[in-house]
Formats: structure tokens, C-alpha cells, sequence
């Protein structure tokens, strides 16, 4: 193991407070990679709402993945761990933001397709009401 790499597992975090907002920027920075591969990949304008929620969701993250670790003893934790914790906090973001977005499209799609069923029963419904038998 070389020199720098044991300098650095063996520096500790003392904060927790620290801790926690580490946490939140990290989960801030994963709902902001998430909004802009959506935003890339979605060849839309620009949709400052969208950009938001993908923000507050990483923040959310963020603070209950941090709350977690800081109840969790952080100063014993070296800055190694607390980097893999932060990039594990990242990642998370990433895909609670992508699990939100993805389940919200998918709610709109099957209540829209179930809507249009609904009023072609209705259309249905009238029609036999209006044709004599």
C-alpha cells in the first residue's frame, strides 16, 4: 500500500455536522447529474421545474442518508470512508432521482391510457343507449 493512500485512510471525521452537509451537496450533485442526463437525452427545452425537483429530491436524499450517518459514529470514520460514503450518497441520488422520474412518467401514461379507456366505454355506453334495439 503506498504512502499516500494510507496518509489518507487514516485521517479521521470529526464533524458530524460536516458529515451532513457533505451528504446533502453530494445528494444536490446527484439529482443535478440526473436532471441534465434527462435533460440531454430528452431533446425537450429546458424545463426549469423539472431541474428543481431533480435538485430537491438529491437535497432529500441527501439529508437522510447523511442523518444515517452521522447517528452512525463518524468519528471513527476515516476519510476514506467518508469519500465512499459521499460517492455511495451520490449515487443514490442519481437513482432515486431516476426512479422518481421514471415512476412519475409511467403513473401519467397509465392514467392517461386509462382515462381514454374509461371515455371510450362511456362513448360506448351512450351509443347502445341511443341505438333502438
Amino acid at each position: 500500500m503506498s504512502e499516500r493512500f494510507a496518509l489518507i485512510s487514516n485521517m479521521v471525521v470529526v464533524e458530524e455536522t460536516a458529515v451532513i452537509i457533505a451528504s446533502v451537496l453530494a445528494g444536490i450533485g446527484g439529482g443535478f447529474l440526473s436532471s441534465w442526463m434527462s435533460f440531454n437525452g430528452s431533446g425537450e427545452k429546458f424545463d426549469p421545474r423539472k431541474h428543481g425537483n431533480a435538485l430537491i429530491t438529491g437535497a432529500l436524499a441527501g439529508i437522510a442518508l447523511g442523518v444515517a450517518a452521522a447517528t452512525s459514529a463518524p468519528k471513527d470514520m476515516t476519510s476514506a470512508q467518508a469519500l465512499v460514503l459521499y460517492l455511495t450518497i451520490f449515487l443514490s441520488a442519481v437513482g432515486i432521482d431516476r426512479l422518481r422520474t421514471t415512476g412519475s412518467r409511467m403513473v401519467t401514461r397509465n392514467a392517461a391510457t386509462g382515462k381514454l379507456e374509461i371515455t371510450n366505454k362511456e362513448k360506448d355506453i351512450a351509443a347502445d343507449k341511443e341505438t333502438p334495439k
